[in-house]
């Protein structure tokens, strides 16, 4: 009993006396825009003009987004339809 309970404390000495740097993350690329988090790569690379393109592809996007979602109300389409017909008005 003595000597499993001192294999199983060493064991945990052991382990905690592992430096810690083996878990940390690592970069996964060398490259020097690289960016710093994971979150959304091609807009915190992007350049300026690029993320603007992005920018007023999204503000069109939901401004034909809130326009079908106007027209589903005016409708009256169910709450329960309402996400499908504004995803074929989003399409058409």
């Amino acid at each position: 009993m003595k000597y499993a309970s001192f294999i199983a404390a060493a064991s945990v000495a052991a382990i905690l006396a592992m430096p810690a740097a083996g878990l940390a993350q690592q970069p996964t690329s060398n490259s020097p825009n690289a960016p710093v988090t994971g979150m959304k790569p091609d807009r915190t690379t992007a350049t300026a003009e690029a993320r603007k393109a992005m920018q007023e592809k999204e503000a069109v996007l939901r401004k034909k987004r809130a326009e079908c979602r106007a027209k589903a109300k005016a409708e009256k389409v169910s709450l329960i339809k309402r996400p499908a017909y504004v995803k074929a008005c989003m399409a058409g």
